[in-house]
């Protein structure tokens, strides 16, 4: 019986080995995924900065109203990227 068991634990050593680096490997998948939020953060604080612009121009006396709504809006905007950033941290940390 000993025997029979001395062979087997080379072979769960392997596997927890294996399962350790694959499961390292999807957190860098998962981060790497999380980092992409960044994308959908520029678009949207662009499209905010654009129609600002555009409110700007049609009427240039509402412009500190216009300014004040477009900077809350990026700040929004801006969290998703840094939950994401965070994420990406938490997944890579040993």
């Amino acid at each position: 019986m000993l025997n029979l068991l001395s062979s087997f634990v080379p072979t769960i050593l392997a596997a927890v080995e294996y399962t350790q680096h694959f499961s390292q490997g999807l957190a860098y998948i998962g981060a790497g995924i999380a980092v992409f939020t960044g994308a959908g953060t520029a678009i949207g604080q662009g499209l905010a900065a654009s129609k600002a612009v555009e409110a700007v121009s049609r009427q240039p006396e509402a412009s500190g109203k216009i300014t004040t709504t477009m900077l809350i809006g990026q700040a929004v905007a801006e969290t998703t990227g840094l939950y994401g950033l965070i994420i990406a941290f938490i997944l890579t940390a040993k």
